[in-house]
């Protein structure tokens, strides 16, 4: 399976691998919550291990988040070194669907991510996106024009697949710098717009497959329907940017 672990001890993180490496899944280790909402925008996991305790949040905060502001119906695991009476309670109110306490233990670890992946739920209608002549398949991180798959690097994959879930959006270069590189968006460089020019090259994205992936002067990109008005959906920036 894919697994996020968000967890802000990495010898804790090390540990939860170490323990599932025999069974090969994949793992994606992040710290913070913000590292979570970035990650899930551009990744699909089968399930998330949270710990409690988060330097920007508490785990019933993003478990909150995931399973009311994402809709995220995949299975999370509640981890806490707490022993607080009612703490199982809590976690499981709030959307988690197991809750393991630490020290955790290697065989139980194990035991209970395989029951978690036994009742994973199905790849949800959302998996694929299609517009005009692109089609997109999360599952498979696969993107194809016509029926004819492209290749594309994972920074390209990532930014189309940005672009597709928001068509007719304006899309900051902040907010592509800070959800595809995990980079401050006053960085400056060139390689967002190098991207780009690979991806209407690769794509067709000039115009001539029904989609135009437009340069918005010093600001950031919109992926435009060729032939009728653009639709003015507003703009994504980062969060506390304070843009409109």
């Amino acid at each position: 399976m894919r697994i996020a672990v968000l967890e802000d001890d990495p010898d804790q993180q090390a540990f939860i691998a170490a323990c599932l490496a025999p069974d090969g899944h994949r793992l994606t280790g992040m710290e913070r919550a913000v590292d979570l909402r970035r990650w899930i925008q551009l990744e699909s996991f089968d399930l998330l291990i949270l710990d409690w305790f988060l330097p920007d949040a508490t785990g019933l905060e993003v478990l909150e988040h995931l399973r009311h502001g994402q809709s995220w119906m995949q299975p999370v695991l509640f981890i806490t070194a707490r022993h607080q009476p009612g703490d199982v309670v809590m976690a499981l109110e709030a959307g988690a669907d197991d809750f393991l306490h630490k020290p955790l233990k290697p065989d139980e670890l194990r035991a209970r991510v395989k029951a978690l992946g036994r009742r994973l739920v199905q790849p949800p209608a959302g998996s694929v996106l299609e517009l005009g002549r692109y089609r997109l398949c999360r599952s498979r991180r696969e993107v194809t024009v016509d029926g004819c798959p492209v290749q594309l690097t994972e920074r390209e994959y990532q930014l189309v697949n940005l672009f597709l879930s928001h068509p007719g959006q304006l899309l900051s270069r902040a907010f592509l710098m800070e959800l595809v590189w995990g980079l401050s968006g006053d960085v400056q460089t060139r390689t967002l717009d190098t991207h780009i020019s690979r991806l209407r090259r690769k794509l067709g994205l000039d115009g001539s497959q029904g989609l135009r992936l437009r340069s918005i002067y010093q600001y950031g990109y919109r992926l435009e329907e060729v032939g009728g008005s653009a639709p003015e959906l507003g703009v994504v920036a980062p969060a506390g940017t304070g843009a409109r």
